[in-house]
């Protein structure tokens, strides 16, 4: 059978078969990988391209692979874009993260036996399909800006008793950053919009309400204030703030701000105030300029954990 046949029969009708570098059982269409030549010789492992879950959706390897495999992992893409099986597109990396809490991130380390992988993982909101979106974002004068990014097909899948947002987080270098994030809920969301407002903290849904023109880099959002520096001075001259320049985000965080005023007791006690410009330490993420002006109160999501891919397509907390 050519490659082509092996994939479309695998996704459209749950067949069998084999083709020179590309086979299908009745649950997993993969790619065999020589694992060691002679004389350590050991069978050939199974790289899968997508897996047929309990209830016959399709869990389709979103990870960057080998150059070998690239031109069937796009076939096997397109098949199930073009089927009418309900399917997802999540790095199978990101699954072994999500699946050991973060222990291992790598598929070829820690791969998941097929059977609890059916029985474990779930389509909650379908993908639609591989492509490229335009996203609108605002600037510190709230004018909009069109970003395009590249998308495996944002989705929802249950991992354990756990759900995650799989989806390209826009303020990522280039054409975005892939993430899969843990969302702060025991209810399965029935929409992408309801699990992307998951990940909105309360504080940041109400500014929402009120129209304003809120700011993000990852998993920090920004929240336009009308706070005077002159009234954010006093509170560090009190010694219950403290002023900080390149503050960095989080124990082993990535995100830096220029200015920031921390308060350490009082009413805002936690409370952490920025201006200037939000970078990423590692460069993982476009500059967020914030302007010099106006203060923003700053703030994380609520997602649980939560993991993007290095450039070897391997799982990373952010």
């Amino acid at each position: 059978m050519t490659h082509e046949q092996v994939i479309e029969n695998f996704v459209k009708e749950g067949q069998r078969g084999t083709g020179f570098s590309v086979k299908a059982t009745k649950d997993m269409l993969y790619s065999p990988i020589a694992a060691r030549t002679w004389p350590n010789y050991r069978p050939p492992e199974r790289l899968p391209l997508a897996v047929r879950l309990s209830d016959d959706s399709l869990l389709v390897n979103g990870a960057s692979l080998r150059h070998s495999i690239r031109r069937h992992q796009r076939t096997t893409l397109k098949a199930a874009e073009a089927s009418k099986s309900r399917f997802g597109v999540v790095p199978f990396h990101s699954i072994v993260a999500a699946w050991t809490d973060g222990e291992k991130n790598d598929w070829g380390e820690a791969p998941i036996p097929i059977k609890d992988l059916q029985k474990e993982v779930s389509i909650v909101v379908s993908s639609e399909g591989e492509r490229w979106k335009q996203v609108k974002t605002r600037d510190k004068y709230g004018q909009e800006e069109t970003t395009t990014v590249h998308t495996l097909g944002d989705s929802v899948v249950r991992v354990k008793d756990h759900y995650y947002l799989s989806a390209v987080d826009e303020t990522g270098v280039g054409a975005g950053m892939y993430f899969l994030a843990e969302l702060a809920t025991d209810r399965a969301p029935e929409t992408l919009e309801d699990a992307f407002n998951a990940l909105k903290p309360p504080v940041v849904r109400e500014a929402e309400a009120r129209g304003s023109n809120i700011m993000r880099q990852g998993e920090w959002f920004a929240i336009p204030t009308m706070l005077r520096t002159s009234e954010l001075m006093r509170d560090v001259e009190r010694g219950i703030a403290a002023y900080r320049l390149n503050h960095v985000l989080g124990n082993d965080g990535h995100h830096q701000l220029e200015e920031a005023i921390i308060y350490r007791a009082g009413d805002r006690k936690g409370q952490v105030f920025a201006r200037g410009v939000l970078t990423h330490t590692k460069n993982e993420h476009t500059d967020l300029d914030l302007g010099t002006i106006r203060w923003y109160l700053i703030v994380h999501n609520v997602a649980g954990a939560a993991y993007t891919l290095t450039g070897k397509g391997t799982a990373q907390f952010d």
